[in-house]
């Protein structure tokens, strides 16, 4: 009888919580025969992809700029390197103010803008519009634009409705993977998105989508692999998202890790262990792990205690001291469009220092660049 009602309500939770779009390919992911391990060190790779969304409360971004180099001093990879950041800044919601701050920090060495957009009832037209005015604006602070003169950009969709998955409310674009690529889109990194119908069938993959006249047209893909033509519309670079066991009876057993980084499942060693387990890495390169995590770090005073405080620095300390040994881990702290390039080098088949392949196919944006005065403000490190 028990197992009957713990059956019954599984199911129940597993069909209302969207597991159903997701669990499967997990499952077969398990069950398949487990791949060679990696010859050498693990190169971790750790990049944070933050929905950076503090509206015209300008308070929280000075926050960050005064807060966070400090953090991010205090916490260095195997080469040195100071924890990285990619602030995905929403395209709706630009303001000087922001902007200017984002810059410093940027120009600090401390990370990346990318960008982030929240949009519905378009249409394929309307968006590109938008899409197109917002990438202007922030091109005016470097951002957005590469040293060789090129508009490209990691994107993560605002309303976790990439390719009018969740319907035309929260997006409108049947055709928005072939949008984001000609516009300069070289990866999106919205997922997973748990609980929403957007999430895709494929989890923990990096692969390439094709785009078609239907929604959701990035639901399974050709995955990267070593050796293997990147045929495709879009990059779709997932985080992890894999079931945890839990003692919690009242969750039966076992809660689900997404890299989600908030005040409601505060960060500790064992999510970051769950992180490295879901093996997001190019099929045929099992020694180069990414670990990407997400979250909101401005919409509340609690979340920016979740990425400013205790709890952030507590699972980077974990980071540095279980997969930095340099015998058995290696670890590294990138930026989106840095792992984007680690992700192509390793298709290629290139090999040694991962470092080498920061800049591999997608240059430096204009706001990496040293000190200077640049248009919409005046430049400056902090």
């Amino acid at each position: 009888m028990l197992a009957l009602l713990y059956l019954s309500t599984l199911a129940g939770r597993v069909y209302v919580r969207k597991m159903h779009l997701w669990l499967p390919d997990y499952v077969r992911q398990q069950m398949i025969a487990a791949p060679q391990p990696a010859s050498g060190p693990v190169h971790v790779f750790f990049l944070y992809v933050d929905h950076f969304e503090p509206g015209k409360r300008f308070d929280r971004t000075e926050r960050w700029a005064r807060e966070y180099p400090p953090l991010a001093n205090r916490h260095r990879d195997s080469t040195g390197r100071p924890v990285q950041h990619s602030w995905f800044y929403p395209g709706e919601a630009i303001y000087d103010e922001n902007l200017k701050l984002l810059r410093e920090l940027v120009v600090g060495g401390y990370g990346e803008v990318e960008f982030h957009y929240h949009h519905g009832n378009d249409t394929q037209e309307s968006t590109k519009e938008k899409f197109s005015k917002a990438v202007s604006r922030f091109q005016k602070y470097g951002f957005l634009l590469t040293t060789d003169g090129q508009t490209r950009f990691a994107f993560a969709h605002g309303n976790w409705s990439l390719d009018n998955s969740r319907g035309k409310q929260f997006c409108g674009a049947d055709r928005e993977l072939q949008l984001l690529r000609e516009m300069g889109c070289f990866a999106d990194f919205t997922f997973p998105s748990l609980w929403q119908d957007s999430q895709p069938w494929s989890v923990n993959q990096i692969y390439m989508a094709t785009d078609d006249d239907q929604p959701k047209s990035y639901d399974e893909g050709r995955r990267v692999k070593v050796g293997g033509k990147l045929e495709g519309d879009l990059m779709i670079f997932e985080g992890p998202l894999l079931p945890r066991r839990t003692w919690d009876p009242t969750r039966h057993f076992f809660r689900v890790e997404d890299g989600n980084v908030h005040v409601g499942w505060s960060l500790d060693e064992a999510r970051v262990d769950a992180w490295v387990r879901a093996n997001v890495h190019v099929e045929g390169k099992p020694e180069w792990v990414f670990v990407k995590i997400h979250g909101h770090s401005v919409a509340s005073d609690g979340e920016m205690a979740e990425s400013l405080g205790p709890p952030f620095e507590r699972a980077l300390a974990h980071l540095e001291k279980r997969y930095n040994d340099g015998v058995r881990y290696r670890l590294h702290y990138v930026t989106a469009r840095e792992a984007y390039n680690l992700v192509r080098a390793a298709a290629e088949g290139n090999k040694g220092d991962p470092q080498q392949y920061y800049d591999w196919v997608i240059k430096p944006y204009v706001a990496n660049g040293s000190r200077r005065e640049m248009p919409g403000g005046s430049g400056g490190g902090l």
